[in-house]
């Protein structure tokens, strides 16, 4: 019965669900013959309005516009892009960075009328483009992240578990083997970078611009930073003024990919860097490395790469820094959830994920202590 009479109430009650959604209300009479009427109008209503609500429509090209006006400021917006349009069948090819073709869904496609047998093709085709396991992974989050923001506009969306697609596939992140610099490569890579280097095909310190010797200064100081306080090179490039205090020898770094933030100790060397900048910087200057319009300097890694490149090092990025100091930190026993603080992660399982591997092992040296002892046993018998 979807009428009900409380025994604290003379009236009936209206009690029904519809699409999930519970009805309830006073029916304002005791006469049930009536409050029937009434409940057949309140559905009635109801239904009426669910079907004016309904969900409007978007094909998959304009769902993934969305998306990416939405991403638009984002530092991983490049990314977040070729990821997205991959999904319509374009891609960058490597080295060249033309456009070719690759398996993709029709734009016109509704975006609600994808199937999971459509996304387990998806996968399919991937692997056999020799996709690893991770890029699979990041392109169905990328998916799974336009379903999601078309659904909260109020569009019609799949009912797709892609998590179910994921664990029948295997498609888990790929682990591979953490690339650091050495204290040798570091040393190396920060000759090639230093402002006073003359480097084959370069202008001579004499003969460069203010511009030129500023960016050659830039370079430098920004893999120092990136260095010691471990940041994202996104974090580190919109780094304010207002955030340094020198006088307490501490940064405070805003964490926008995991929304956070951590204030971080200055190494001698960060300090000596922050300091030089700071006693050379203008009243008008806001951030640490500025552009000439004001704004936060853009980098491109191509000076980057050719340090690298004369300095004999290989599979070396920006964020590798990050992963170098991560890794000195962690191989010499700072306790991991201190290294997952400094590296504004946003929980310790993330950070334990890539790097408690590269800790010291108990277990290795408690095994070379007794095979040790052995040894010097069978060397005295």
């Amino acid at each position: 019965m979807s009428i009900v009479r409380h025994a604290s109430s003379p009236n009936w009650y209206y009690s029904f669900q519809l699409k999930g959604k519970k009805h309830f209300g006073s029916t304002g009479t005791g006469n049930k013959t009536v409050a029937k009427k009434v409940e057949d109008g309140e559905r009635r209503k109801a239904i009426e309005a669910s079907l004016s609500d309904k969900a409007e429509p978007i094909t998959l090209k304009a769902a993934i516009q969305q998306f990416l006006d939405s991403k638009r400021g984002n530092s991983e917006y490049g990314n977040i892009k070729a990821r997205a349009n991959k999904l319509l069948g374009s891609k960058n090819q490597p080295g060249t960075q033309t456009r070719v073709a690759c398996f993709g869904f029709d734009g016109s496609t509704y975006l609600h009328e994808l199937k999971t047998k459509d996304i387990q093709r998806l996968v399919l085709e991937r692997r056999k483009e020799q996709n690893a396991n991770g890029t699979i992974l990041y392109e169905l989050l990328t998916l799974n992240s336009i379903i999601k923001l078309c659904r909260k506009l109020g569009y019609e969306v799949p009912e797709l578990n892609l998590a179910e697609i994921k664990r029948d596939n295997a498609i888990k992140p790929d682990r591979k083997r953490i690339r650091f610099l050495s204290i040798e490569e570091e040393a190396r890579l920060l000759e090639e970078l230093h402002p006073d280097r003359i480097a084959r095909g370069l202008a001579s310190v004499g003969n460069q611009t203010d511009e030129m010797r500023r960016m050659k200064h830039d370079a430098y100081d920004f893999a120092v930073l990136l260095l010691d306080l471990g940041c994202r090179h996104s974090e580190l490039s919109k780094l304010q003024w207002k955030d340094v205090r020198l006088d307490r020898n501490e940064v405070q770094l805003y964490r926008p990919k995991v929304g956070n933030q951590s204030m971080l100790q200055l190494t001698h060397r960060a300090r000596e860097v922050l300091q030089r900048r700071f006693d050379g910087k203008t009243t008008s200057q806001v951030y640490i490395f500025e552009c000439k319009s004001g704004g936060p300097r853009k980098y491109s890694p191509k000076a980057f790469r050719s340090a690298c490149d004369r300095a004999g090092i290989d599979g070396i990025s920006f964020h590798n820094l990050r992963k170098t100091c991560a890794s000195r930190l962690v191989q010499n026993n700072v306790p991991i959830h201190y290294v997952s603080k400094i590296l504004g992660h946003a929980t310790v399982d993330i950070t334990a994920s890539y790097y408690a591997d590269l800790a010291p092992s108990d277990a290795s040296r408690l095994a070379v202590d007794v095979l040790n002892r052995l040894h010097a046993t069978a060397v005295v018998e």
